[in-house]
């Protein structure tokens, strides 16, 4: 008996939930946290942190990490962001806090080590600041669907740029588990405290 159109479709969409269901099993539905249905290693990289030094995005593996494309000059949504994932780090007792929280600069040319290291200092001394060529940063973004571009200068020269604002999520396999759509802060505890608690 042949199958039609409609049926095939209806059997592989049914197939594409289940899997759906049991690769995200371990990680609840929750408002405005998409839960990565086919989780997959993120490409390792190196950038230099606010120390100066170079740091593989591979040596924080054995922890949760929590990613957020930001920078320095930022007028209102990377203050706002970094605020939200301090009060992370200090939720529920600071169980949260083996988390890596890791800020990468979408604005290379101005963000230096130094930079960073003064921006970050007041929010975390956990906090970990990644900084490099743009267009190198602009190819790990996209590994994590994220994006940004800068906008035309001002005539004094001053620039704005203009990214993603989600947060994103990877496992302590590193692994891209989750992304954060301005989701509570709640919420995102929940998801970090469940990532925490699975075997390295």
């Amino acid at each position: 008996m042949r199958t039609s159109g409609a049926a095939a479709l209806a059997l592989c969409l049914a197939a594409a939930s289940t899997g759906w269901a049991a690769s995200a099993a371990s990680l609840p539905t929750l408002d405005r946290v998409y839960v990565n249905p086919t989780p997959a290693p993120v490409a390792d990289f190196t950038l230099t942190d606010q120390d100066g030094k170079a740091r593989a995005f591979s040596s924080l593996r054995g922890e949760p990490v929590l990613v957020f494309f930001g920078f320095t000059h930022c007028p209102s949504i990377c203050p706002t962001t970094l605020a939200r994932l301090r009060s992370l780090h200090a939720a529920r007792d600071g169980a949260l806090r083996e988390a890596h929280i890791v800020l990468i600069s979408v604005d290379g040319v101005r963000d230096t080590p130094e930079r960073l290291k003064s921006y970050l200092a007041p929010l975390s001394a956990d906090f970990i600041g990644l900084t490099g060529d743009p267009k190198s940063v602009a190819k790990i973004a996209a590994g994590f669907a994220a994006v940004f571009f800068k906008e035309p200068a001002a005539k004094d020269g001053s620039y704005n740029v203009m990214h993603s604002t989600q947060v994103f999520a990877v496992d302590k396999a590193g692994k891209l588990r989750a992304t954060f759509a301005d989701a509570s802060i709640e919420d995102m505890a929940t998801v970090t405290a469940l990532l925490l608690a699975e075997p390295g």
